[in-house]
């Protein structure tokens, strides 16, 4: 049986900004592969990432043996690039990519995926308002398309692309698809919006699974939590909002959710995340 993946990509970050990311992972129960694509990244962190069972991927060095990568696209956008070419000669069963800065894993994720995926290709997960609800959004999606497409797209609801998962060759396929979607654009940083105009058509609305909030997959705390938006956005939400409950962030049922993104947005949420992955 081929292996399961999840994997990151980050420039920047030192162990500090990592930890949390690789320990939830690693008190998650997951027994795949565990890879970090490293652009910039000093010595001793890239160290302590090896010694934690993470295969880094990097690309140059200096000359005190720190990883050092120049490039002019934004890694947000770059990353599913270098994911590509990860993936592009394994033959993985399921692959999981998050962010790395602002996302744990409370639950082993290949439990939810190997349950609920089926004959679908991949999971996506609502940030359970509609485009144009959520105002940084729906600024992205007008800056990138323009006014036509912004028109048409505008009442759709948003998915996040900074969680992603689903078979091996599904996320591989995707990731190119996103980055080449993303680049020649008159904006940077525009993979949300054109990860959203994709998967808002077929053939992606027939073979892949996605989810809202409520499912317990992936709680995307940046629109269903943040205490400086929430009274903003309360009203137009289309789902119950998350909550923490002995620890966890949970379903408004209580379900333990598997992922958790942009905790880092509630202050108290995430002193008890950070003291749960230290």
């Amino acid at each position: 049986m081929s292996r399961d993946l999840i994997i990151g990509c980050s420039t920047n970050y030192d162990w500090s900004k990592l930890k949390y990311w690789i320990n939830s992972i690693n008190q998650s129960g997951f027994d795949g592969d565990k890879v970090l694509i490293l652009m910039n990244c000093d010595k001793d962190t890239a160290i302590k990432v090896s010694q934690a069972g993470f295969k880094i991927v990097g690309f140059n060095t200096d000359e005190s043996n720190n990883l050092v990568y120049s490039s002019k696209l934004p890694v947000h956008v770059e990353r599913f690039l270098h994911i590509y070419d990860y993936l592009s000669d394994k033959d993985y069963r399921y692959v999981v990519t998050t962010d790395v800065k602002d996302v744990v894993f409370q639950k082993n994720p290949i439990d939810f995926i190997h349950e609920n995926i089926g004959t679908k290709n991949c999971i996506f997960s609502s940030e359970s308002l509609l485009y144009r609800d959520e105002p940084w959004g729906n600024q992205n999606l007008l800056e990138t398309y323009g006014p036509y497409i912004h028109n048409k797209f505008k009442d759709n609801l948003i998915y996040n692309v900074g969680v992603l998962a689903g078979k091996g060759h599904a996320i591989r396929d995707l990731c190119i698809n996103i980055f080449t979607a993303a680049i020649n654009r008159p904006i940077p940083i525009c993979d949300q919006s054109t990860f959203n105009f994709m998967i808002s058509m077929e053939p992606y609305i027939s073979n892949n699974l996605y989810l809202g909030s409520e499912s317990g997959w992936a709680a995307q705390l940046g629109t269903t939590a943040d205490p400086s938006k929430i009274e903003q956005f309360r009203p137009l939400l289309l789902e119950a909002e998350p909550k923490m409950s002995n620890g966890k962030v949970v379903t408004s049922t209580g379900k333990e959710f598997t992922i958790v993104h942009q905790y880092d947005r509630i202050p108290e949420w995430k002193k008890v995340i950070e003291e749960t992955y230290e």
